[in-house]
């Protein structure tokens, strides 16, 4: 092949580039456009046609969002939302954190769709991901136990809520996991996983204060079923002013001096 062929042939594959380039840069500033204006059909078509287009694109990230949206807020169609996570999760799957938040999402669209072992199976997944991600491990062992709970599977629930508060690298996370324990325990009158949770809680030292204080009503409510009026109304008391509806607390402990013996 001699220079002047090599030269012509180079230049046929840049236009060639070129033209593909501005095909789907068109598409995407014009699916942007309708998107922005919420004309989301044509902003659909042409999220689709940049991705057919452009397969290396740096923008099918937004794209596959924006296509993810539209199905799920827009169109309602949850079951195509599921088969785009899918397709994301194969592209973009070298990428540990963007792989657990894209399956984070279709365990909760499956869960929405009552389809609970998909759900679970998709957050174990999930699991594997966060393997070195502590905050990403944490939250989604909640939600695991979420799905568990609404299975009505407290064992489960138990058994994932202990291990998620020994997996919590920090307590703010580690609060969040026994304050769930609790709660749903709560549900089954184990009150005491509730108190051991809940004490074992309030000795954690970065602790926001509201979750303190909801956690604190939950062990008067505890103490309360044990018949430990007293001391269920002085922790009542201890969070009128910190607990989120203070009128709960109020109305909770009118209650309890009806119950208490005269």
């Amino acid at each position: 092949m001699n220079r002047i062929t090599m030269v012509l042939l180079a230049a046929l594959l840049l236009c060639a580039a070129c033209s593909q380039d501005k095909g789907g840069s068109a598409d995407l500033a014009k699916a942007r456009e309708s998107y922005s204006k919420g004309f989301y059909l044509e902003a659909e078509s042409g999220y689709e046609r940049y991705l057919q287009l452009r397969p290396q694109g740096k923008f099918r990230k937004e794209a596959w969002e924006r296509l993810v949206d539209i199905s799920l807020n827009i169109k309602g169609d949850l079951e195509r939302a599921v088969s785009l996570l899918d397709a994301m999760s194969l592209e973009l799957g070298d990428d540990k954190a963007e792989a657990w938040r894209v399956m984070f999402r279709l365990g909760d669209i499956y869960d929405q769709m009552g389809k609970r072992q998909k759900s679970i199976e998709a957050f174990e997944k999930c699991l594997m991901l966060a393997i070195d991600f502590p905050e990403e491990t944490v939250k989604t062992q909640l939600r695991i136990a979420r799905v568990y709970r609404s299975m009505g599977n407290y064992d489960l629930v138990m058994d994932t809520l202990q291990e998620c508060s020994r997996n919590a690298d920090n307590d703010a996370d580690r609060a969040k996991c026994l304050y769930e324990l609790a709660q749903s325990c709560s549900l089954i009158n184990n009150w005491g996983i509730v108190k051991k949770s809940i004490e074992e809680l309030l000795t954690l030292k970065d602790v926001d204060q509201e979750t303190q204080a909801m956690a604190t009503f939950l062990l008067a409510e505890a103490y309360e079923n044990e018949r430990r009026y007293e001391e269920a109304a002085k922790l009542l008391k201890s969070i009128l002013n910190t607990y989120p509806n203070p009128k709960v607390v109020e109305a909770r402990l009118k209650a309890l001096a009806s119950e208490r013996p005269q």
